[in-house]
């Protein structure tokens, strides 16, 4: 039987009701609650979050969009297997994106941004002292979203949104083990960003993304 039933039930529902079921099952695939290659029954997941099957339906049209999920012809749904090549394609397009990103903030962020970003470091720091690479991952998110946000490029904020689902994914599949070497590794960007070279950013942050994915996708038992 599908373990779907640890799913909370919606309590927001309304003309946005399918956005707050996308959230929810979106959150238990990246955070591997519902783990690749699980089937999802629509009735289970219906009467899990408490929802009629329209709003599930759009949802899950949403997360297969994502390329979360994979639909059958028979209408069957399953939680996406990512082989390396979806992985790598995931992480070099990641990569182009955040690169251009982080080329035009490095115009805009000014000392308060600095602090921001440090801050998240230092947080950075006591959560891989106490293991919780959970809280890490968020962080880590946060630290590359901050930047995004100061990119000015509101099409290129909105395209890097739309992908984070599938980082989370990534990250979940992948599994970090680097975890120690995180708060480092976001210190040379900062220190990178500082210089005010955009190209050196820009070959800076893809480095940090392409090379990390690279040595983790070939740790992976899958084709």
């Amino acid at each position: 039987m599908v373990e779907v039933l640890s799913l909370s039930p919606i309590t927001k529902q309304g003309n946005r009701t399918s956005d707050f079921v996308f959230e929810a099952l979106c959150k238990s695939i990246v955070e591997g609650e519902l783990k690749p290659g699980q089937r999802l029954r629509e009735v289970e997941i219906a009467e899990a979050l408490g929802v009629s099957r329209t709003p599930l339906r759009e949802a899950l049209l949403k997360i297969e969009q994502q390329h979360l999920l994979r639909h059958q012809t028979n209408g069957a749904y399953f939680i996406a297997e990512w082989d390396k090549k979806t992985l790598w394609e995931l992480a070099t397009l990641r990569g182009a994106l955040e690169g251009l990103a982080i080329g035009l903030a490095i115009k805009n962020i000014n000392q308060e941004d600095y602090y921001f970003l440090e801050t998240l470091i230092d947080n950075m720091d006591r959560l891989v002292k106490h293991k919780d690479y959970d809280k890490l991952i968020l962080l880590d998110i946060q630290f590359h979203n901050y930047i995004w946000s100061r990119s000015g490029h509101s099409l290129l904020q909105e395209a890097l949104e739309q992908l984070k689902p599938q980082i989370r994914y990534f990250m979940m599949i992948t599994k970090l083990g680097d975890e120690e070497s995180y708060p480092e590794t976001h210190r040379q960007l900062i220190n990178v960003l500082k210089q005010g070279d955009a190209i050196k950013a820009t070959e800076a942050i893809q480095e940090h993304i392409l090379e990390t994915a690279a040595h983790l996708i070939s740790q992976l038992n899958i084709d």
